[in-house]
């Protein structure tokens, strides 16, 4: 693993103490230890990975490839780089990433959950690989580009999982990563809340017959009503010595994507 120092330039960024920052609290509804968690999130992806792309379309009112791909350029993405998605999902940045790099770039995305992993395969992409953004199974400086869709409320911790997007990014890479967020607004906050938990989770449940559809737009909803502050984010970035690190929104904050670079 590469040495770099912390923001004061001080010391070697191993030797700097890092104290844990979860997402949100525990939600004890889901699960009822922390090392469940994980199994949770896998259990419930693999059962309702299949209709995720159905999701999109109906929280992002159809935008959501155009947004993302929006979003890649503006950080910058450009042709020829290598990418990796981080809790990829069912390739839906991995999709946009392949169109911005182009032949002479490469794209691998990576999740835990073998249904998304499944679902990934179905789209353009075809470098998947599984695992988790706290322990990235790539060497050192190995990508230009680490991108992260609206899967930062599933890792265990910030900092760790900073630190390993740090790890395999090349000097000069880019970390970009997109969030639905709690807006400012109470009228927005409440119409968010009740689109994607209630309307959303029982039209899904009765369209699929699945009742993991409603435990998922909960607890898609919980994790971002509870997340940490935009505060907290910058600053975990910036303590394992990412720089330049950036909040850019829109709605009032309810879409939100943090950037940094690695010096």
């Amino acid at each position: 693993m590469s040495v770099g120092t912390d923001p004061s330039g001080e010391r070697p960024l191993s030797q700097v103490p890092m104290v844990p920052v979860a997402p949100h609290p525990p939600l004890r509804r889901y699960y009822s230890e922390d090392e469940k968690r994980q199994a949770f999130l896998n259990e419930l992806f693999d059962r309702t990975a299949y209709q995720y792309r159905n999701i999109d379309v109906a929280t992002g009112f159809g935008s959501g490839l155009w947004y993302r791909k929006k979003a890649l350029r503006e950080a910058g993405l450009k042709p020829g780089m290598h990418v990796l998605d981080v809790a990829c999902g069912p390739g839906l940045v991995s999709q946009c990433a392949r169109e911005l790099v182009g032949p002479s770039g490469r794209v691998v995305g990576l999740d835990p959950s073998i249904g998304m992993l499944r679902e990934a395969q179905k789209g353009p992409c075809r470098n998947f690989v599984r695992g988790i953004g706290e322990q990235l199974p790539f060497p050192d400086q190995s990508f230009d580009f680490l991108s992260m869709g609206y899967a930062m409320r599933h890792v265990s911790d910030l900092k760790t999982a900073f630190a390993e997007y740090r790890r395999v990014l090349k000097p000069g890479g880019i970390v970009l990563l997109l969030d639905i967020c709690r807006p400012r607004s109470p009228l927005l906050l409440s119409l968010s809340r009740f689109y994607i938990k209630t309307v959303m989770g029982i039209a899904f449940t009765a369209s699929t017959g699945n009742r993991d559809m409603k435990t998922l737009m909960a607890y898609w909803w919980d994790t971002t009503e509870f997340c940490v502050s935009p505060e907290t984010i910058l600053g975990s970035l910036r303590e394992v010595g990412l720089t330049d690190c950036s909040l850019h929104e829109l709605f009032n904050g309810l879409l939100r994507d943090y950037r940094a670079v690695k010096l």
